[in-house]
């Protein structure tokens, strides 16, 4: 059984022990502030939670340096401080869950071209397909169902999920995760119209995945028409969102579910757009920007800030105008 130790916290994790440094201590794991014992670890990242905090029965706490001294006043275990307690959280969690695998190895029963190259210590369940020239890198993890194709590069420490599709001429950096029915270079949406039919447009274009890129399932990142579809490193693309063809998504971005960007479109770093947000082709998005739920993006926005509506409008503008309906349904005066 994997432990924590508090002078492994201090050490690894960059915590910080408020108060007298007490005696070292090994931590089985963690918990809610409401369910956690002695032998685990909670975590207090948000100040409305301190009420459940201050009656906590976990061993140790970890909190802001802020909290720290009205935590530790009525608190009956250790304190321990982080400039951010919630990425603490979330890196310790990653340290003590072990993800139940249940095979090793490369089964016999998998497809692997004899061209391809899998690193010897990629897992490769049965009934994966490994295409041509394809390479599957270090401890990558592919599940059953899972399809890489022709050509395509998996890097070090990826996991592709069961029915998971990574199709030819497609690339992912180190740490990537395609959940269950994700689709990384299906065909992009390239017809031309000729008044009597829709004629098809190979896409001939590729998809480029930068490392620990994560991709929820059923979604679908479609490859360029002629140049590559890109995704920034540390983006996060929840389930059934749609990334149209030769769309530019910068780093550490979030595109939550139902959301949809068609071709062409840019956006930049650290981009949020919350769910069902729709985004026309051929625009830009700057860095830093927000866009709010069910909100319909139809020209380029090139000043960072937090937006609302259909069309879209500051957010602030937004509740003023939902203010003023209110009004008006009501029988009031809208000025």
């Amino acid at each position: 059984m994997k432990t924590l130790s508090s002078r492994k916290l201090v050490e690894q994790f960059g915590c910080l022990e408020f108060g007298d440094t007490k005696p070292e201590i090994e931590f089985l794991g963690i918990g809610t502030l409401e369910k956690a014992e002695l032998s685990l670890l909670s975590f207090l990242a948000n100040p409305k939670y301190l009420k459940s905090a201050l009656v906590s029965k976990a061993g140790a706490i970890v909190c802001s340096a802020a909290a720290a001294e009205e935590l530790s006043a009525s608190f009956a275990g250790r304190v321990f401080t982080a400039k951010d307690p919630y990425a603490v959280f979330a890196r310790i969690s990653q340290y003590f869950f072990e993800p139940k695998i249940g095979f090793s190895g490369h089964s016999p029963q998998a497809y692997v071209d004899g061209s391809a190259q899998v690193h010897a210590s990629a897992t490769v369940f049965p009934f994966v397909f490994v295409g041509p020239g394809a390479v599957i890198g270090a401890n990558t993890l592919l599940y059953s169902g899972a399809f890489v194709g022709a050509g395509s590069t998996i890097g070090a420490d990826c996991v592709l999920y069961p029915n998971s599709v990574v199709r030819e001429g497609c690339h992912l950096g180190d740490r990537c995760i395609l959940n269950p029915g994700a689709v990384i270079g299906g065909d992009g949406f390239g017809f031309a119209p000729s008044g009597h039919e829709n004629i098809k447009i190979p896409q001939v274009g590729g998809v480029r995945l930068a490392s620990d890129v994560e991709v929820g399932s059923n979604s679908s990142v479609d490859r360029g028409a002629m140049d590559d579809t890109t995704v920034g490193e540390y983006t996060k693309i929840d389930s059934i969102v749609q990334v149209g063809h030769n769309v530019s998504i910068g780093n550490s971005c979030f595109l939550c579910g139902l959301v949809g960007v068609a071709g062409s479109a840019t956006l930049g770093n650290r981009v949020t757009l919350a769910g069902q947000v729709g985004v026309a082709g051929h625009l830009s998005i700057a860095d830093n920007t927000m866009i709010m739920a069910q909100s319909g993006v139809s020209s380029s926005m090139e000043k960072s800030g937090i937006y609302s509506g259909s069309p879209v409008m500051p957010h602030k503008d937004w509740l003023k105008l939902q203010a003023l309906f209110r009004r008006i349904l009501k029988g009031g005066n809208p000025s």
